[in-house]
C-alpha cells in the first residue's frame, strides 16, 4: 500500500445535486449509516455551506452576463474528498480534527486563498465505521472564480501527501511502514476460469513439469487467453 485511500469526484446536479449529497454525509437514518456510522461535525454546517455555494454560483452567473461572457455555465457546483484509513487503524476524533485542519490549511494554500474564505466554502466531517475516513467537499466556485484545481488530477497526489504527512504527525501511524494484518486474495468469475480452463491447468501444472509447446521469451508467455473482463468478489 502506498497511500492510504483518498477518492475525489465532482458533485453533480447543480444545487439539487449538493442538496442531496450533503444531506447524505450527515444523516443519521441512511440506510448505509444505521447502526455503523457515527457521524461527526468537524467544519462548517450543511446549512451554511449550501447557502454559500450556491450564493456564489449566483453571483458568478451574475458577473458573466453583465460581462456578456457566453459560454456553458458549470452543472457541476462542488467537488467531493473521501480520506480513508484501513480498517484496523483506529483515530480517535481529537486526532481526526487535527489531521483535517492540517489537509484543510494545506488546501488552502494550494488552491490559492486565504483559509478565511476556504473556510466559507468548505464542509467536513468524519464517518466513524468500519473504516473511518473523513468527507471534504469544497465549492467549486471560489471567492467569484472557478477553482480549476479542484478539478486536476494533481490535486489527489497532493491531498494524499498532506493526508499521509498529517496522519504521520497526530497518529503517529507512517503508510510507508504500515502493513495490513489482513490480505484478501484476488477471485475471479467462473467465465474467466473456463474459457481458460487449459492454459491455467498447465501453468498450474509447470511447477512440477516442463510444459511442451508454449513459447517463452524473455520470461513473458505467449498464450492466447482471451481477455474476459476480471471481476473481484
Amino acid at each position: 500500500m502506498k497511500n492510504f485511500i483518498v477518492i475525489s469526484k465532482p458533485v453533480i446536479g447543480e444545487e439539487k445535486g449538493v442538496i442531496k449529497y450533503l444531506s447524505y454525509l450527515v444523516s443519521t437514518g441512511h440506510s448505509n449509516h444505521i447502526d455503523k456510522t457515527r457521524i461527526v461535525p468537524i467544519h462548517n454546517s450543511i446549512r451554511k455551506f449550501i447557502n454559500n455555494n450556491i450564493f456564489q454560483i449566483i453571483e458568478r452567473k451574475l458577473k458573466r452576463k453583465k460581462a456578456r461572457l457566453g459560454g456553458r455555465d458549470i452543472t457541476s457546483f462542488a467537488q467531493s474528498f473521501v480520506l480513508s484509513l484501513p480498517p484496523d487503524i483506529k483515530v480517535d476524533d481529537e486526532t481526526w480534527r487535527d489531521i483535517a485542519m492540517d489537509i484543510f490549511s494545506d488546501l488552502a494554500d494550494f488552491i490559492g486563498v486565504s483559509k478565511s474564505i476556504l473556510a466559507k466554502n468548505c464542509f467536513i466531517n468524519l464517518h466513524d465505521q468500519d473504516n473511518q475516513h473523513l468527507n471534504i467537499v469544497i465549492s467549486k466556485v471560489v471567492d467569484g472564480d472557478v477553482c480549476r484545481d479542484l478539478q486536476r488530477k494533481s490535486v489527489i497526489s497532493f491531498i494524499k501527501a498532506s493526508f499521509n504527512s498529517a496522519v504521520l504527525k497526530h497518529a503517529h501511524v507512517d503508510y510507508k511502514n504500515y502493513k495490513p494484518k489482513t490480505s484478501r486474495a484476488k477471485r475471479y468469475n467462473s467465465y474467466y476460469f473456463k474459457d481458460n480452463e487449459g492454459v491455467i491447468n498447465a501453468l498450474h501444472s509447470s511447477y512440477s513439469e516442463k510444459i511442451d509447446n508454449i513459447e517463452c521469451d524473455n520470461n513473458k508467455l505467449k498464450v492466447p487467453i482471451k481477455k474476459w473482463k476480471r471481476k473481484f468478489v
